[in-house]
């Protein structure tokens, strides 16, 4: 056996070894690398039933438009009247409003008195105001679309 060829054989080894332990020693004094942040769980998304609820009534315009006890007593009466409203929380409201000199308008108006009258039904409710043609003055039909009682259901 050469000798020469031996130590140029464990040379190798050991410069191999040496810089294995190098690489360990400077990993291992390195700083884990940081967690990503923690995003809050967003809250269940809440889907909307297809079908909506209609109520109609007959609001004075110009009670609804100085936001009158009347018209607010009107809708509360109208809202009670259906059982299928009782503890739910509606999404969308589109109303329809009979006025001569603007049902859009009217509509708005009547909009505006909803939280009045069922605050929990219409918490965070988005209304749409429209034109009620072939009606008479004062009438009023809501369209409330509810949000699913158990938000994981989407039948």
């Amino acid at each position: 056996m050469n000798l020469r060829t031996s130590v140029t054989a464990i040379a190798g080894w050991l410069f191999a070894d040496l810089l294995l332990a190098f690489a360990i020693v400077v990993l291992g004094t390195q700083d884990p690398p940081p967690r990503p942040a923690t995003r809050p769980t967003p809250a269940p998304r809440q889907a909307l039933e297809r079908r909506f609820v209609e109520v109609t009534l007959t609001v004075d315009a110009g009670d609804a438009k100085d936001g009158g006890r009347g018209a607010v007593e009107a809708l509360r009466r109208a809202i009670r009247a259906e059982p299928g409203l009782r503890g739910r929380k509606a999404g969308i409201v589109l109303t329809f409003g009979a006025q001569h000199n603007g049902g859009e308008a009217f509509a708005h108006d009547v909009n505006e008195l909803l939280k009045r009258a069922d605050a929990t039904l219409f918490a965070d409710v988005a209304t749409r105001d429209f034109q009620l043609l072939g009606a008479s003055g004062g009438e009023v039909m809501l369209n409330i679309y509810l949000f699913h009682k158990n938000p994981g259901n989407h039948a």
